[in-house]
């Protein structure tokens, strides 16, 4: 990237004196056409690509605590450059400083990579004692924003609990907002904007926005909650010193808005690097008890399932020939005395799977209690304290969801009962742990009982590095309803939607949140579809379940496998289809492809491996559908070698492919370049 300023006296100045007059213009080019424009005389800046404008007149503005709005700008501001280096890379960061007529300091950094096409910017506010819940590094007020572009918005789910879903919508046709990320596409060229939250340590941020005769209101704000989206029932922590910050942001606009997605999640986790080891024991197998058994889990239908997977499914195994069998919640069925009692037979179980060949899963909830009803005066395992103690207080008095009420990650209570159970589980031998409910602990609370965590997503970094801490990176670590965002960095997997378990709407439902989402693929090292159960539907809706499970990566079945079932015999080839089990192999979920029914889910997605390629494509309709993929459009040029990996149909196609189907189904190709 090449940096211009209009005369070498400005250059000079940049190296530390303050500008004496407003007339300068920085400006940066980066590597794909686009340029980058800062005037110093407005306080604002703009980004053009090829010489058009992309947005204009962008700003920053914050509110201290019982003030008004402040918009970043001065009369004498100071520009300064130099060089940074961080986890994510090195490049050159212009800082401008802005004194405001209440005293307080903001300044505006702006970083950009070397041989990176976005930019990353954040602001910092600094003064005596001040007090702020509510920054926006990034705003648009009534300003020009991809002109001409016919633009639709994604909703970005905070969570995956409550069956929230990834929502896309004609960008002008009414307000928007998203959580921790934006995105703006052009359904007609692929071209996307991206705004996005990097580090989800400290705030909670959203997008909001509206368009009206192409003039755009947008911005980017820390401190966003709302009960729908982020589940608080009271404004965001107030952060206070002499310095407050607000989360970095990265700027993107791209020409195609996968790519952009794709790039944004690769840098955000090598920005802020997970705080445990990448799992490397391969792509995760296996069953949970959720699916189909529940609160009926026992000894009998679990040793059952590990019995099934021994000799009916064999070859049901990752690459490294492993398969989890997964306890989810009431395994407790097993333990006398409760949570506190004897862990004996768990660890029998634990034994039983390891002698079968198979690596033995667990559950549980860290952040919730369940028993709230029975009230506040009950002891928590593994401390003298009381639940009452360690429920987490806001100012609607507590923060109860899905019938669990939250308890403090902060409270000593709460990491000694974390401490007792945890280590339980791991002396019993359990090699995968299924963690739940965390959203739980990143609610805003009037009081953490640590003094100096003053936000939720504060205490939800405390609450999960301490579970990293205890479980010393000895189990897979399997993230459920929890953060989209923030979880990465203290979960090898993540549950990408909410429990969905068979019917054709729920796998659609899935696959909208992978439609949308399939970033996270490379923010995690895997996402997950949920339980894949076959019980009670015809065999194309089992067909349609298990491939969206092969989109996603991981396979984790969640039938009661003590149970003789029809579908049995049908996939159980399936299942052990070396073929397909080999696509999983590098634990990458499939991109989807612009072919929707429905504006909500993708109906077919691609995955490439060398000179091969696999499409999966799904009507989710008990109605004929006929899909044309343009392979060339796709980089896939020449011809290929076609065959239906499930019915081991051959044929051959070049330059377009076209699917029918005479109602619901699934099915999944290998095309191999002849």
């Amino acid at each position: 990237m090449l940096f211009k300023f209009s005369n070498l006296f400005w250059l000079i100045c940049l190296l530390c004196l303050p500008f004496q007059t407003l007339q300068a213009q920085i400006e940066v080019k980066l590597n794909n056409n686009q340029e980058f424009r800062y005037d110093l005389k407005k306080g604002s800046f703009s980004l053009l690509e090829n010489k058009k404008l992309v947005f204009e007149n962008a700003i920053s503005s914050y509110q201290l605590k019982s003030g008004a709005v402040q918009d970043v700008s001065s009369s004498n501001p100071r520009a300064l450059k130099q060089k940074f280096k961080d986890n994510a890379g090195s490049g050159i960061c212009y800082s401008i400083e802005h004194l405001s007529k209440n005293g307080t300091k903001a300044i505006q950094n702006f970083y950009f990579y070397e041989g990176s096409p976005f930019f990353v910017m954040e602001l910092v506010l600094k003064g005596r004692n001040i007090s702020s819940n509510a920054l926006s590094p990034f705003q648009l007020r009534g300003q020009s924003l991809l002109s001409g572009k016919n633009l639709s918005s994604v909703f970005v789910p905070f969570d995956n609990d409550t069956f929230i879903e990834y929502k896309q919508q004609d960008f002008a046709s009414e307000p928007y907002e998203s959580s921790e990320l934006g995105i703006l596409y052009d359904n007609n060229d692929q071209s996307g904007f991206l705004t996005a939250s990097l580090d989800q340590s400290t705030w909670k941020t959203g997008i909001l926005a509206k368009q009206d005769h192409q003039q755009t209101d947008l911005e980017v704000k820390n401190g966003f909650v709302k009960a729908s989206v982020t589940r608080d029932s009271m404004e965001h922590g107030y952060l206070s010193g002499n310095e407050i910050r607000s989360s970095k942001i990265l700027i993107s606009y791209s020409k195609n808005w996968q790519d952009g997605l794709d790039e944004f999640a690769k840098f955000q986790r090598k920005l802020f690097p997970p705080n445990i080891k990448a799992w490397t024991a391969g792509t995760p197998i296996g069953w949970n008890s959720w699916g189909v058994i529940q609160t009926k889990l026992s000894w009998e239908n679990a040793t059952a399932t590990v019995d099934y997977f021994k000799d009916s499914l064999p070859k049901f195994r990752n690459e490294n020939g492993n398969a989890y069998i997964d306890l989810d919640s009431f395994w407790d069925n097993m333990v006398p005395g409760g949570m506190g009692g004897d862990y004996s037979k768990l660890k029998e179980f634990a034994d039983y799977c390891k002698a079968a060949g198979l690596e033995p899963g667990v559950y549980w909830a860290p952040f919730t209690d369940w028993g709230h009803g029975s009230g506040p005066d009950r002891k928590a395992e593994g401390s003298d304290y009381t639940f009452g103690e360690m429920w987490t207080k806001t100012s609607a008095g507590f923060h109860d969801l899905d019938g669990g009420r939250a308890l403090d990650p902060t409270h000593p209570g709460t990491q000694a009962r974390m401490k007792y159970i945890l280590g339980k589980l791991k002396e019993c031998g359990f090699k995968m742990i299924k963690i739940d409910f965390l959203s739980h602990a990143a609610i805003e609370s009037s009081k953490f009982y640590n003094p100096n965590v003053k936000t939720g997503m504060q205490a939800y970094a405390i609450g999960m590095t301490y579970l990293n801490e205890l479980l010393d990176n000895q189990m897979l670590i399997y993230a459920a309803i929890s953060p989209s965002l923030a979880t990465y960095r203290y979960a090898h997997m993540r549950r990408i939607a909410c429990d969905a378990w068979k019917t054709i709407d729920q796998t659609a439902y899935t696959l909208n949140a992978i439609t949308f989402g399939f970033w996270q693929t490379y923010l995690y090292d895997y996402i997950d579809a949920d339980h894949l159960v076959f019980t009670g539907e015809s065999h194309d809706v089992n067909i349609a379940r298990f491939l969206s499970g092969v989109v996603a990566g991981p396979l984790i079945l969640g039938d009661d496998f003590s149970q003789v079932e029809e579908w049995h015999n049908n996939m159980e080839p399936i299942l052990q289809n070396p073929e397909i089990l080999n696509i999983i192999k590098n634990g990458k979920s499939f991109r989807p492809l612009p072919i929707m029914q429905d504006n909500r889910t993708s109906n077919v997605y691609l995955k490439r491996e060398g000179n091969k390629a696999y499409l999966i494509a799904l009507n989710f309709k008990e109605a004929h559908a006929h899909f044309e993929i343009d392979l060339k459009s796709l980089g896939l040029t020449g011809n290929y070698k076609m065959q239906d990996l499930i019915n081991t149909q051959e044929s051959k196609v070049a330059s377009k492919l076209e699917i029918e189907f005479e109602s619901i189904g699934g099915r999944i190709f290998k095309l191999e370049k002849e």
